[in-house]
């Protein structure tokens, strides 16, 4: 879906009007204090981190041509923003290097309406499940696990969310970010 070519990811409506409430998939949960990273966990983790910097970014463009699902736009975008700040956090917490998020993205889909908007929602959630899945599985950490379960698992359903939109049936996969 995306590729670096490092946008600062700015803060989702901040101004005159409330704040909806996060929903349950926006949410990054973890009690445990954090340890260090083992080399490989460490760079799955930033990897993982830049795939939340471009779904921030590409987030955008699905808005700018999915109007009608501005609602679910929105909370996707916040979700990622939320993982997005906790995974540099736990990156800083470990004494590892969060990268910067880069100035654009390279997406594959050129996204000219609200289908072709709908497609580069999916491919987003997908690479995001992805990088979380080889967070996974680079590590016996159970609290490192259990952050990036948390992260594939909010990628998955939104992936679901965004194909029943599409009309695509099924809209779930039996192992999200799997290739």
């Amino acid at each position: 879906m995306t590729s670096p070519t490092p946008t600062p990811g700015a803060p989702s409506g901040s101004g005159g009007s409330p704040s909806p409430s996060p929903s349950p998939l926006s949410t990054p949960i973890s009690t445990a204090p954090p340890g260090p990273l083992s080399p490989d966990a460490q760079a799955a983790m930033q990897t993982a981190l830049i795939a939340e910097q471009a779904a921030v970014w590409a987030y955008a463009l699905v808005a700018a041509h999915a109007r009608d699902q501005s609602a679910m736009v929105a909370d996707a975008r916040s979700g990622h923003l939320l993982r997005r700040d906790a995974t540099a956090a736990r990156l800083t917490a470990a004494g590892a290097t969060a990268p910067e998020p880069a100035a654009a993205y390279q997406v594959a889909i050129d996204v000219q309406d609200q289908n072709s908007a709908w497609q580069l929602a999916q491919d987003i959630e997908s690479d995001v499940a992805a990088a979380w899945r080889v967070v996974i599985g680079s590590t016996d950490d159970a609290e490192v696990r259990g952050f990036a379960l948390t992260g594939l698992s909010e990628a998955a359903v939104r992936l679901a969310m965004w194909k029943q939109a599409a009309g695509i049936a099924p809209p779930t996969i039996a192992f999200p970010g799997q290739a």
